[in-house]
This record gives C-alpha cells, sequence and structure tokens, in this order.
C-alpha cells in the first residue's frame, strides 16, 4: 500500500504549506482518525493523490488513540512514504488539553473558545498562541516539518454534530450566531491566531438538504482579516460553495462525518452475513471505502499533484 516514495522528503512546515495553498488557490484537507484503519485510508489517499493532507484527532479521538500513539503512527507513515502530512488537535476545549497537544507535537492545535465569554476565549487563546511560539523555537525530535506550530481560535459556535441529521440544514444554521467581520478582526488582533475557524453557515454532520455557505460574509470578513481561515463540518457541503470559499482565503477544510459514514455502513455490508473474526481480513473493504472518500474531497479542494 505505501511501497511508492517521494523522491526527496517534504520539510515544509504547515506555516508554508497552507501559505502555498492560499498564493495558489486550493486548500488542505483536515480528516479526522479515531482509528488506525481510518488513517491507513488518509495516508493511501494521500499518497495516491499526492496531496499534502492534515489528519486530525478530536479530545475524544485523541483519548482513544492516545495522542502519543496517534502521532508516533503518523510519524511513522511519514518516514514509510515521505509524505507532507501535518497533524492537528480539533476543537480542543479547554487550556490544559491543548498545552498537552503542543507539548506532546501536534503541528496545529485548534482550541475551541467559542462557548466561553469572550474576553476569557481570548486570554486562554492568546496563551496557546505565546506558548506555541515558544515551542516552535525550540526542538521537535529534529524534523524539519514539525516546527511552526499554528494555533486556530473559534469565536462562534460552529453548531452541529458529526453523524446524519434528518432536519433541514437551514433549522441548524438558525440556531448559530454567523461570524462578525469586525469582531473577527478584534479577536484575530487580539489574540494572534494563525487561523481563524469562520461560521457562515457551514455545519458538523450531513444533512437531508446541503447547507448553503453565505459567501458574502466571508468576503466581507477577508476585507478585515489576513489570517488564514479553516471550515469546519466539510461535509456534505456544495462543491461549488466548497471552490468559492477556497478563492477567498479558506485553506484547510475539516472532514469528519462522511469518513465516519462510509466506515460504519461499509463495515455493516461486510458483517452482513459473514461469519469472519480476522479483523485484517474485515478491514481492506472498509478502508478503501474510507479512502475514496478522502481521495474525493483532494481533488475537490485542489490539493491533488501538489507535492
Amino acid at each position: 500500500m505505501f511501497g511508492r516514495r517521494l523522491k526527496r522528503k517534504n520539510k515544509m512546515t504547515a506555516q508554508e504549506i497552507l501559505t502555498k495553498a492560499r498564493s495558489e488557490g486550493w486548500a488542505l484537507g483536515a480528516f479526522n482518525a479515531g482509528n488506525i484503519e481510518i488513517l491507513k485510508a488518509i495516508v493511501g489517499a494521500s499518497q495516491n493523490q499526492r496531496s499534502p493532507v492534515i489528519i486530525e484527532t478530536s479530545a475524544g479521538e485523541a483519548e482513544h488513540f492516545g495522542m502519543k500513539n496517534f502521532l508516533t503512527v503518523v510519524e511513522n507513515f511519514r518516514q514509510e512514504t515521505n509524505l507532507p502530512i501535518f497533524t492537528n488537535f480539533d476543537h480542543g476545549p479547554g487550556l490544559e488539553e491543548c498545552q498537552g497537544a503542543i507539548e506532546t507535537g501536534y503541528n496545529l492545535v485548534h482550541f475551541d473558545g467559542s462557548s466561553l465569554p469572550y474576553e476569557e476565549n481570548i486570554k486562554i487563546t492568546k496563551a496557546l498562541v505565546d506558548q506555541a511560539r515558544q515551542k516552535s523555537q525550540g526542538d521537535l525530535g529534529g524534523q524539519a516539518h514539525q516546527k511552526g506550530i499554528l494555533v486556530e481560535g473559534e469565536i462562534d459556535k460552529i453548531v452541529g454534530e458529526s453523524k446524519y441529521h434528518e432536519e433541514l440544514a437551514e433549522s441548524v444554521q438558525a440556531t448559530g450566531s454567523y461570524t462578525e467581520p469586525q469582531r473577527a478582526a478584534d479577536f484575530v488582533s487580539q489574540a494572534g491566531v494563525d487561523i481563524l475557524a469562520v461560521f457562515v453557515g457551514n455545519l458538523h454532520g450531513t444533512y437531508k438538504t446541503p447547507p448553503k455557505l453565505d459567501v458574502e460574509r466571508l468576503k466581507m470578513i477577508r476585507r478585515q482579516v489576513g489570517c488564514f481561515f479553516s471550515l469546519h463540518g466539510g461535509s456534505g457541503l456544495l462543491a461549488e460553495d466548497i471552490k468559492e470559499v477556497i478563492k477567498l482565503g479558506v485553506v484547510k477544510i475539516n472532514i469528519n462525518t462522511e469518513l465516519r459514514l462510509a466506515f460504519r455502513q461499509t463495515l455493516e455490508n461486510v458483517l452482513r452475513g459473514s461469519d469472519e473474526v480476522a479483523i485484517y481480513k474485515i478491514m481492506p473493504p472498509v478502508i478503501a471505502a474510507v479512502q475514496k472518500v478522502v481521495e474525493e474531497k483532494i481533488q475537490l479542494f485542489g490539493s491533488e499533484g501538489k507535492l
């Protein structure tokens, strides 16, 4: 699966690869991996498409996998394939959890302070930015692509859950507070984040009707905010909306729900009517199904062939 190597090892930092993506008009997929099978699917897609990727864990996935275990496995794949794979701690719920992710060696750390009072969110986010800067100046195991830890902040809660919803997307969108351009500019200025998670109608999960993004709002944010943008809830969005927001500075698009659905649905199909108990025999079609989703997203985001 991972026999083909690149001619030279990619040593770009996360900052450099995101800068390249923004200047060339494409985005990196940030794909959640809570187990080794999904991780293998993402790496296989990255290799097939010759695409850099971000592999991320939520707090729950990190607890299940183990932060050190996750980072060690990713590093093993980096060495085996020479792929530019970056790691992200997704929706870190608090200061301590994000500090742990920085110290353990994630390349990107997302602190979700959207449920906190605004000033407290800024205070914690800025503390993490300062810690990441200090850590980036030190030695993180001698791997050039591991230096330059980026911090992502969030001020407006991105609503929904990572699952299929029977509701119409419009009804869920109405429960959230869309990102205000001036507030976003103030937050980025005070907290100093590298990446801002914007809420412009993007939702966690997939829905009976696809969410429609407020592209005009993102244009207004772009005029006032100079940092990178991330788009959470990338599963199930309209392709034309994805392409539009990439033009406006979105360089990181999170995908989780579609991977989970592909994993579960394929596993159920494999197990239906089968008495097989050897996991390594059960999992290949499951990995292939998840990998197919990842490859389709890579092509949509325009990152194929960017190694």
